[in-house]
């Protein structure tokens, strides 16, 4: 966060903007699927779940495939090539209770990848309380897929 004086001399603070994500760089290892990636963090393996979106199940042992579940992971995959350097950035909460990291994965060129997700109609838009900081972004890009009939919205699909 910057603060920074306003033209009437007050104050005034501004999120870095995506590009100017501040955070851990981590490397991109692979891409398990739309919402959970490993990434190589100071030399060390580390399950990254991407906080604030849901997509559907793709590689899940005791579900099955759902309705644009590769579809998730496919683009998920592209945003985060292995090898890719990417930002993370933290919320309230470090780890969920299956001990993956939780945070904000930004792309090289500043893409928050949760958002990217949810604006392509892949992913919804959840929190996992006290994790809310992104929330509203990519709740916006839910509701854009949403009225643009993208992907999860799609009424021509069946997991409309």
């Amino acid at each position: 966060m910057t603060v920074t004086l306003g033209s009437d001399g007050t104050p005034t603070t501004q999120s870095p903007s995506a590009g100017q994500a501040e955070g851990t760089p981590a490397v991109v290892e692979r891409v398990v699927d739309g919402d959970t990636v490993i990434v190589d963090l100071d030399g060390e393996r580390q399950r990254v779940r991407l906080l604030n979106i849901d997509t559907p199940e793709s590689v899940a042992e005791d579900r099955p495939v759902e309705c644009l579940g590769p579809e998730a992971s496919e683009l998920a995959a592209d945003l985060l090539p292995a090898g890719a350097e990417v930002t993370l950035v933290f919320d309230e909460d470090r780890f969920d209770d299956y001990d993956r990291m939780l945070a904000a994965v930004y792309t090289e060129d500043g893409r928050n990848v949760s958002v990217e997700l949810a604006r392509a109609g892949l992913a919804e838009a959840i929190t996992v309380q006290p994790n809310d900081r992104f929330r509203p972004e990519v709740q916006e890009a839910m509701e854009e897929a949403q009225d643009a009939n993208r992907g999860l919205w799609d009424p021509s699909l069946p997991c409309a």
